[in-house]
C-alpha cells in the first residue's frame, strides 16, 4: 500500500464520515460498497471518474482527495496533452489528433471533462478526414457528457460537429435541422458566440447546397461573408467564397460563380491552405469545362489531383478524377475518361456524402460512355446506381437530371411507358416545395 493511497483511502473516509453517509450511499448508483471500501482501505487507485462521483457527492474538488506530487504532475501533463491535440485539428495534422486522442482514451483514467473533450476532438478530427459514420459514435458520447457537466460551450461544440458528422455521413437535412436549432440558442444566449454563428452560417449553406436550394444557400453564405467582416475573421473567407461559388453555379450564374471561386482560389493560396487550393481547383475545372475551355480545365484539375496526391482525404482526390472524367468526357477521350472514372470509383475507400457524390458522376461517365458504345442496358443499370446514391443523399437536383437522364434513354429504345414514368418521377423529385429555408 502507498503512502498517497493511503492517504487519499484516509481522506475520503474522513469525508464520507463528516458528511454522514454510509459507503453504499456514496458509491451509488455507479459503484458498489466493496469498491469504496477499497479505495478508503488504500487498497486500490480510484479511476478519475469513480473518483469524481464521490467527490460531487461529498461537495469537495477532486483535487482535495490527490495532494501527491505524482499525480498532480500527471494530471498537468495530461491537461497539456489535451490541449495539444486541441491545436492539430486542421485537415492536414487529424491523423496525428485522432492517434492522440484515442491514445488518451484508451489509457483511461480520465475525469468527465477530459473525456468529454477528448472524444469532442476526436470526432473533430474524423469529420476533417470525412469518416461522418465514425464521427458521430465519439461525438454522441461527447455530448452526453458535456450535458452531465452543464457545460454550454462545451455542449455547443459537440451538437456543431455531430451536425457536421450527420451531414457528411450523407443526410444534409437532419445535420441542417440540427444547426438550425443551434442557431437559434446561440443567438439567444448572452454574449453570443460569434465565432461559432460564423461557422453555423457557413454549414448551413452547405447543407442547402447539398439539399438543392442555391437561394437559400446564397442567403446563408452572404450572411456568413457580413459576419465574417464584422468580427474580422480572415481565416474562413475561402469557404464563404467557396460556397457562393457553387450557389450561383446552381443558379446557372457561371461569372458569379467563377468571380467567387477565384476569391476563394486566393485566399487558399495566400493562407498556404493545401486542401482549399485543390478543392477551388477542381472547382474551377469544372468551371471551365462548362465554358467550353478544355483545357484550362485539364489544367486545373491536374494541379488538384496533385495535392489530393499527397494531402487527402480520399473523398477529394475521388472528386479530383470524377472531375478529369466529366472533362475529358466533353473532350471527346473516351479513353481518359474511363480510366479517370474507375480511378474515381477505385479512390473511395470509406462511405459519406463527398465520395458518394464522387462515385454517383464517375458512375454516371460511365453510363454515357456505355451509351456511345451502344450500350443502352448497361448504361441504364449504371444510372439507376447513381439515382440510388442521390436519392439517399437527398439530392433534389441531381437525382432529377439522372432520372431524366433514364426518361431520354428509355424513350430511344420506344419504351414510352417507362419513359414517362421516369420524367414524371423526375419532376417530383426537382420541382420547387416547402422544404426551402427561411433565413
Amino acid at each position: 500500500m502507498s503512502a498517497a493511497l493511503k492517504k487519499l483511502g484516509e481522506r475520503l473516509r474522513e469525508a464520507r464520515l463528516t458528511a454522514g453517509i454510509s459507503q453504499a450511499q456514496l458509491g451509488a448508483p455507479y459503484f458498489t460498497r466493496a469498491h469504496v471500501s477499497a479505495v478508503e482501505l488504500g487498497k486500490i487507485r480510484p479511476a478519475m471518474r469513480s473518483l469524481e462521483h464521490m467527490a460531487r457527492k461529498l461537495n469537495k474538488p477532486a483535487s482535495y482527495f490527490l495532494d501527491d506530487a505524482d499525480a498532480e504532475r500527471s494530471r498537468k501533463e495530461r491537461e497539456l496533452e489535451v490541449g495539444s491535440i486541441a491545436g492539430l485539428l486542421t485537415f492536414a495534422a487529424a491523423p496525428e489528433a485522432l492517434r492522440r486522442a484515442e491514445h488518451l482514451l484508451d489509457e483511461g483514467d480520465l475525469s468527465v471533462r477530459e473525456s468529454c473533450r477528448l472524444r469532442l476532438y476526436a470526432g473533430s478530427a474524423l469529420n476533417l478526414l470525412h469518416r461522418g459514420n465514425e464521427a458521430t459514435t465519439a461525438l454522441a458520447v461527447a455530448q452526453r457528457l458535456a450535458g452531465e457537466l452543464s457545460d454550454e460551450p462545451l455542449a455547443r461544440a459537440a451538437d456543431y460537429q455531430l451536425a457536421i458528422a450527420t451531414r457528411i455521413a450523407g443526410d444534409p437535412r437532419a445535420a441542417r435541422q440540427t444547426l438550425e436549432d443551434l442557431l437559434r440558442r446561440i443567438e439567444s444566449a448572452r454574449p453570443p458566440d460569434q465565432l461559432l454563428r460564423l461557422r453555423l452560417l457557413i454549414t448551413l449553406g452547405g447543407c442547402a447546397q447539398d439539399l438543392g436550394e442555391p437561394q437559400a444557400a446564397t442567403s446563408y453564405y452572404q450572411r456568413a461573408l457580413e459576419w465574417s467582416n464584422e468580427i474580422g475573421d480572415l481565416g474562413r473567407i475561402t469557404f464563404i467564397h467557396q460556397g457562393l461559388g457553387n450557389a450561383y453555379r446552381g443558379l446557372g450564374d457561371q461569372d458569379a460563380a467563377a468571380g467567387h471561386y477565384q476569391r476563394a482560389l486566393a485566399s487558399a493560396e495566400l493562407a498556404r491552405d493545401l486542401v482549399g487550393v485543390l478543392i477551388m481547383r477542381n472547382a474551377l475545372a469544372v468551371l471551365a469545362a462548362d465554358a467550353g475551355r478544355i483545357e484550362a480545365a485539364y489544367e486545373h484539375v491536374a494541379r488538384a489531383i496533385e495535392i489530393a496526391r499527397v494531402s487527402g482525404p480520399a473523398a477529394y482526390l475521388a472528386q479530383c478524377y470524377a472531375t478529369r472524367a466529366e472533362v475529358a468526357l466533353k473532350a471527346k477521350d473516351a479513353g481518359l475518361a474511363r480510366s479517370s472514372a474507375e480511378a474515381a470509383i477505385g479512390a473511395i475507400d470509406a462511405r459519406g456524402a463527398d465520395a458518394d457524390r464522387a462515385g454517383a458522376t464517375a458512375t454516371l461517365v460511365l453510363a454515357e460512355l456505355d451509351l456511345r458504345e451502344g450500350q443502352p442496358a448497361r448504361a441504364e443499370r449504371r444510372m439507376r446506381e447513381a439515382a440510388a446514391i442521390y436519392r439517399a443523399l437527398d439530392a433534389k437536383a441531381e437525382l432529377g437530371d439522372v432520372l431524366m437522364r433514364l426518361s431520354r434513354s428509355a424513350k430511344k429504345r420506344g419504351d414510352m411507358r417507362v419513359a414517362e414514368r421516369y420524367a414524371t418521377q423526375a419532376y417530383a423529385a426537382s420541382k420547387p416545395g416547402s422544404a426551402n429555408v427561411e433565413v
